[in-house]
């Protein structure tokens, strides 16, 4: 089965840098988009959460020693509509009840995943649990890179 993931920023910066949290070298998220790509899976994405990949990505850019991978993240991804999907409805607000434990700085990934109920994949331990911990009143599920490379890997 193709998998539908929503990549948080910080999953997306991990990757590039070939980092996880506190910039220890790590490639699991590097991996991870390795796989979606040649698996065929994709990324979904809504214009907030797309304006922010590119904040983040206008940064790394700038940067000589991340430059390549950015380039190439640009190239497999961002500019692949087969592979990066952007969804063009507005997100719709979350309930209140259904945004316990939510941090309020991710409230916009999860809006973006309502709509078409991909998987997020965050790199983020609040927006993981807050998700979760909502699961059955979003409609929703948020796994690690860890976890999402698992899944990944499944042609």
């Amino acid at each position: 089965m193709k998998q539908r993931f929503l990549l948080d920023v910080m999953v997306v910066m991990f990757a590039i840098k070939e980092v996880y949290e506190g910039d220890v070298p790590d490639r699991t998220c590097a991996v991870l988009l390795d796989c979606i790509a040649e698996n065929c899976h994709g990324i979904v994405s809504d214009r907030e959460v797309r304006r922010r990949y590119d904040i983040r990505i206008s940064e790394l850019f700038a940067q000589p020693s991340y430059q390549v991978r950015t380039a190439l993240f640009l190239t497999g991804f961002v500019h692949n509509s087969q592979k990066f999907i952007i969804e063009g409805a507005d997100p719709p607000e979350i309930r209140p009840d259904a945004a316990r434990g939510i941090p309020p700085e991710d409230i916009y990934v999860v809006r973006a995943a309502l709509i078409s109920r991909p998987i997020i994949v965050t790199a983020e331990r609040r927006l993981l649990n807050g998700v979760n911990r909502n699961a059955a009143a979003l409609g929703l599920r948020a796994i690690t890179p860890a976890d999402a490379l698992e899944l990944a890997k499944q042609r």
